[in-house]
């Protein structure tokens, strides 16, 4: 009787072991997953680091610094959006006659204005039309 007392404590131990080693491997698993995720995400932090602190910031500031002093840049926007001075004016919620001293020079943007007309800048004509259309609609409800 002590024998199979033996052998039963015996075979508990191995099994409790067993298992102890596969709860330690798929604990091992789940480290280098998490692991390899956070290499991951310190090497993209890095790269947005590195593209924020690096050129992409100075040709932001190159480019406002450009549209602020040039009304040809913002006539050429509007001419590649295909729009007249009022739609931009709509565009950007000013006054027409402030875009048409804008392009001709006579009035400096202001950094605000600057935002705003960049991002306007990354439209293509299709979508600067149908923003139109949606203020049109905005503006006859009212």
């Amino acid at each position: 009787m002590a024998s199979i007392q033996k052998m039963i404590i015996e075979r508990v131990r191995l099994y409790v072991r067993g298992e102890i080693k596969k709860y330690l491997r798929r604990q091992d698993d789940e480290t280098r997953k998490i692991q390899g995720e956070l290499a991951e995400c310190k090497k993209r932090l890095s790269k947005l680091e590195s593209d924020v602190n690096g050129e992409d910031e100075n040709k932001i500031f190159r480019w406002l610094d450009r549209i602020r002093t040039s009304g040809a840049t913002l006539k050429a926007l509007r001419k590649k959006l295909s729009i007249s001075q009022t739609e931009l004016a709509i565009l950007l919620d000013t006054n027409p006659a402030t875009v048409n001293r804008w392009e001709s020079g006579r009035v400096r943007l202001s950094r605000k204005s600057c935002e705003k007309i960049a991002k306007i800048h990354a439209l293509n004509a299709s979508e600067a039309h149908h923003i139109l259309q949606e203020k049109y609609i905005l503006q006859k409800k009212t």
